[in-house]
């Protein structure tokens, strides 16, 4: 049986001398892999379609335990993206948190999109990547199910979150009256909490066009490498390591 899927090349490893075994996320069987028959040969037809970060239009069939590719139509190849070695490490980062986040034949079309549309607007160099990366960790953490909650208290319900702080024990926010329940909780600019809250309920490409400084930026930014660790564990992911090295 012929299986029509788009789908975003995750992991590209060569199988014998001409063959590649790729890791797809699809939309219609979620994250698996294809046999690449021919694809490392420079006159194959599928060849541009196969490349890491290529989103393309897959005709696949079954054989035995794995897929292989019938036909392949390269819709974006994203090639832009690996000419700066920055926009490559938030690309590659984002490309790892999805292939070790979500499971074989597992269809997640939230999370499909989003990272389809986060290519895409790394892609737009006039845009901070490094902001764009943040959107897609906190939605990317509301679509595999670890939202964390920055619209009441998490301890007591109140919505008065002024002066509240962030527990990344408890999952999100504590009003001030609650901060006592967690020890470690954060303190967190009430700008930030809006700043999540807003990109939390609303689409990627609008969030992208939002103006935001610097310090919310990297507050954010601290806020979600300590909640993405203690939530998903040690990811080993290690375009991760060449960003925080970029950064010193």
């Amino acid at each position: 049986m012929l299986i029509n899927t788009d789908g975003i090349v995750l992991k590209s490893i060569k199988y014998e001398e001409t063959d590649l075994i790729l890791t797809l996320f699809t939309r219609k069987l979620g994250k698996i892999s294809v046999l690449a028959k021919g694809a490392k040969r420079t006159n194959s037809t599928i060849l541009s379609g196969t490349q890491v970060f290529s989103y393309s239009n897959f005709l696949l069939y079954k054989s035995s335990s794995i897929y292989k590719i019938s036909q392949c139509e390269l819709k974006e190849n994203f090639y832009n993206l690996s000419c700066d070695i920055d926009l490559l490490s938030h690309a590659s980062y984002v490309t790892q948190l999805v292939e070790s986040s979500t499971f074989e034949n597992q269809t997640n079309n939230r999370l499909f999109d989003l990272f389809l549309k986060t290519l895409y607007l790394y892609s737009k160099n006039e845009l901070n990547y490094i902001y764009i990366t943040k959107i897609f960790e906190l939605k990317f953490l509301h679509y595999i199910g670890y939202k964390p909650n920055v619209l009441k208290c998490v301890n007591c319900g109140n919505n008065n979150l002024n002066k509240g702080k962030f527990s990344i024990l408890e999952g999100g926010m504590l009003c001030k009256e609650c901060a006592y329940v967690d020890s470690s909780s954060l303190k967190i600019d009430f700008s930030t909490v809006k700043l999540m809250e807003y990109i939390l309920k609303n689409d990627i490409i609008i969030c992208s066009k939002v103006k935001v400084s610097e310090y919310i930026i990297n507050q954010l930014d601290n806020i979600l490498k300590m909640y993405l660790k203690f939530h998903l564990g040690d990811l080993n992911l290690k375009s991760l390591g060449f960003l925080e090295n970029s950064k010193g």
